[in-house]
């Protein structure tokens, strides 16, 4: 299953948890695996609130200072950052799924990290179930 999601900016933060969470909808217990077969987009687990969300802009934008310049620019796009950040992050999640419903903390989001848009993302969603004994 996959879902699409349009970003705005260059770099931007999302919670696409409830998105994400139709997915398991009636699926039986296992792991849920959300992934991003992108190199400039991370995902990961978090709480999200305003405060949080503008200190991981903050800390995107200047982790890098003292590093710049970089060798990597493709088409005169300058996207290392991206490119780091993403591996950093990592770019997918597993979660368990527990009668049709993902499990998370009370607050815990799925949050997909936008560092070099904007664009269309695809996120993917794989659903193992638990193996009977």
């Amino acid at each position: 299953m996959e879902l699409k999601v349009a970003t705005s900016q260059n770099r931007e933060l999302l919670d696409i948890t409830e998105s994400v969470a139709t997915l398991a909808v009636g699926l039986a217990d296992g792991v849920a695996l959300i992934s991003a077969p992108h190199t400039t987009v991370a995902l990961f687990v978090s709480e999200f609130d305003e405060g949080l969300r503008d200190d991981f802009l903050k800390i995107a934008d200047r982790l890098f200072e003292q590093a710049r310049p970089f060798a990597h620019v493709r088409n005169n796009n300058p996207n290392t950052e991206a490119h780091v950040l993403s591996a950093m992050f990592g770019a997918s999640v597993s979660l368990p799924v527990a009668e049709g419903k993902l499990r998370l903390g009370a607050y815990q989001r799925i949050l997909l990290f936008e560092l070099d848009g904007p664009k269309t993302r695809t996120v993917s969603f794989t659903h193992v179930g638990a193996a009977s004994g």
